[in-house]
């Protein structure tokens, strides 16, 4: 069982109601209706993106229970790892989740959760797209170089939120649309697009991964991470994104998957995870337009 003070969300439909009145594209399903089964019977594994945009695979670890800001981290990760090898962009460094915990819980939230742990899956999803991010880099007498736990957790209380001098630089790098995504097929065709996606449920599972590299359903996590990948194959399914590090997992491996993730099946991703309805695709554009991507589809 993993130590609970690393889980750091929970059920809140309202919250989610909230986030999905202010836009624009609230569903992904008919945002995306263009991209309708381009996912269909393909493998598609947008973490090569990353390790080709910097050489290795950026593994994550959280200290907290700021699970919600690791998942978005890692999508916004994707986004622009894909822009960097499609020289659309450039990496500088991998995505800041303080900055993100802090804005989901105080500029979002409303310091709403007091002074526990935790955020929601929309409010990180908002709080990317209405104030932005930062990369880890030093800006003036702010260090984000290094994670730190302690800072994501002093930023989060009810009256501190993101310093004022480091909203102006994270409004430059906004995620422009995010959509709910409620079943297999949208969750299949936005990774075939190449728009990540952040998943947030209570389903928990074991940690050694079976022959096709996927784990079994077991217990409850109140957890989010992000699906970094999907084969629509003969066991239709998804590469999942955890922030516990390289070694809480182990087993067999498929596709060259990254340390620390692993596969789930579709049914258990629909029924058990997409149905609690807070999960959502990340675009840097406005809707989801299509986008040829340079990786492996099979």
């Amino acid at each position: 069982m993993p130590d609970k003070q690393l889980f750091g969300w929970s059920p809140n439909p309202e919250a989610v109601n909230e986030v999905l009145s202010s836009l624009n594209y609230p569903l992904f399903g008919p945002a995306a209706f263009k991209l309708r089964d381009s996912g269909k019977g393909k493998t598609v594994l947008l973490y090569d993106y990353i390790a080709k945009a910097i050489d290795e695979y950026n593994v994550r670890t959280q200290a907290i229970g700021d699970c919600v800001s690791f998942g978005a981290a890692r999508a916004v990760d994707i986004l622009r790892a894909i822009q960097t090898v499609n020289a659309e962009g450039q990496w500088v460094a991998e995505t800041c989740t303080e900055a993100i915990y802090a804005l989901s819980r105080v500029e979002i939230g409303k310091g709403r959760l007091g002074r526990s742990d935790g955020s929601y899956g929309a409010w990180g999803a908002k709080a990317v797209k209405e104030y932005g991010t930062l990369v880890r880099k030093e800006y003036g007498e702010y260090d984000l170089t290094e994670y730190s736990g302690q800072k994501a957790r002093s930023w989060g209380m009810p009256k501190a939120g993101l310093p004022d001098e480091l909203e102006p630089p994270a409004r430059e790098h906004l995620v422009r649309t995010i959509s709910l995504v409620t079943t297999w097929e949208e969750l299949r065709d936005s990774i075939a697009s190449g728009y990540p996606v952040t998943i947030a449920s209570d389903r928990g599972f074991n940690s050694t991964r079976d022959e096709d590299g996927f784990l079994k359903p077991r217990g409850s996590w109140p957890h989010q991470m992000c699906v970094i990948g999907v084969d629509d194959g003969d066991r239709p399914g998804a590469c999942i994104d955890n922030s516990w590090g390289p070694h809480w997992v182990d087993g067999p491996k498929r596709h060259g998957q990254p340390d620390g993730s692993f596969w789930c099946d579709a049914k258990v991703l629909e029924e058990d995870i997409l149905r609690q309805q807070d999960s959502w695709a990340f675009s840097e554009y406005i809707g989801f337009p299509p986008k040829k991507l340079d990786l492996r589809i099979v």
